[in-house]
């Protein structure tokens, strides 16, 4: 058996193809997986109601690979469990390894939707040998994510195999059981219309989030918040969809749009939403800036956020692709 999965096996009465994808669009929903940097294309398909990519890093193919991320879409017409599919990859694993720790599966929930975690090492697979291979890898780690959509399941791979157990990308012993943890956390399934739900990769930044970038941000707003706002600009979700990117901008005195920085900003940002790159701007003030009275800074953050709209507008930005949301930490957010 090979424990890579490449190729076709049969799940729950339904032929499954595993896959991977940097960002797919069905309807309104969307799935945001990001492989690491350097990785490369290797496969793509559409195969009657299941679409299928993998990725491998530079240099790997589908007979040498040492890692390997592979994502499956699969139009979910015949209602199939995400748990009851975890558990039928988990029964492989058991009756195709010398040795196995599994961990999982595990629920939970991934900004509404229910997701399923499934985490598998085994040694001495149980692999046909080819002639033409010298040595086979006899260490094997997968990892799956699950993700029940409104009418698709998404299963998301990240594999590693290797001779020994001790080589430098290899996920034993790591302090996250998942291994791999960025890419892991990084996945979303997003709705395009539902602006009042945090999706990074629409540039729709959940306040943990905006927490992040402002922690390293000095000096803090004197309020007990970091941040008055976020500007988000949108993603035409009929195209490829490129990573977020976080501006975060410290407004000065006086108004919006005299200095040649913050012409700049409003050029940038135009340049980003040709390119189908979602921004998300979170407005701050400059300690200069400050008035040290609330309700004074909030108006001009206010202001100043309304103009930068004025400007993207007038510089070609669709106005529905462009959004605000208020910190609700702020007083009176």
């Amino acid at each position: 058996m090979d424990i890579g999965f490449r190729h076709w096996f049969h799940v729950l009465g339904t032929f499954v193809f595993i896959s991977f994808s940097s960002t797919y669009v069905l309807a309104k929903e969307v799935l945001f997986v990001h492989p690491p940097d350097g990785w490369r294309l290797n496969f793509e398909t559409d195969i009657a109601d299941i679409r299928f990519l993998e990725y491998f890093p530079k240099g790997e193919s589908p007979r040498t690979w040492t890692e390997m991320i592979t994502i499956q879409f699969i139009d979910n017409t015949r209602g199939l469990n995400p748990f009851a599919l975890a558990n039928n990859l988990r029964a492989r694993f058991v009756t195709g390894c010398g040795r196995q720790i599994i961990r999982g599966p595990e629920r939970f929930n991934m900004n509404g939707y229910l997701a399923v975690r499934l985490y598998v090492e085994c040694d001495e697979p149980s692999i046909i040998e080819e002639p033409s291979i010298r040595e086979f890898p006899r260490h094997e780690v997968m990892a799956f994510q699950i993700i029940q959509g409104r009418r698709n399941l998404y299963l998301i791979e990240r594999a590693w195999r290797g001779r020994t157990r001790i080589v430098p990308n290899s996920p034993y012993g790591r302090d996250d059981v998942w291994g791999w943890d960025g890419f892991w956390h990084n996945i979303e399934v997003c709705d395009s219309e539902d602006r009042a739900r945090a999706c990074f990769g629409f540039g729709l930044l959940s306040p943990e989030e905006v927490t992040i970038f402002m922690s390293q941000e000095d000096p803090a707003l004197p309020y007990g918040c970091d941040y008055f706002r976020v500007l988000s600009i949108l993603p035409n979700t009929a195209q490829a969809i490129q990573p977020t990117l976080v501006v975060p901008l410290k407004l000065d005195s006086g108004s919006f749009g005299r200095t040649n920085r913050e012409q700049n900003l409003i050029s940038h940002l135009v340049s980003a939403y040709v390119a189908n790159i979602p921004v998300a701007v979170i407005v701050s003030m400059a300690g200069r800036a400050l008035s040290n009275i609330f309700s004074t800074d909030a108006a001009k953050a206010r202001r100043d956020t309304n103009t930068i709209v004025s400007l993207l507008v007038a510089s070609g930005v669709t106005p529905d692709r462009v959004h605000q949301a208020l910190n609700a930490d702020c007083p009176g957010g």
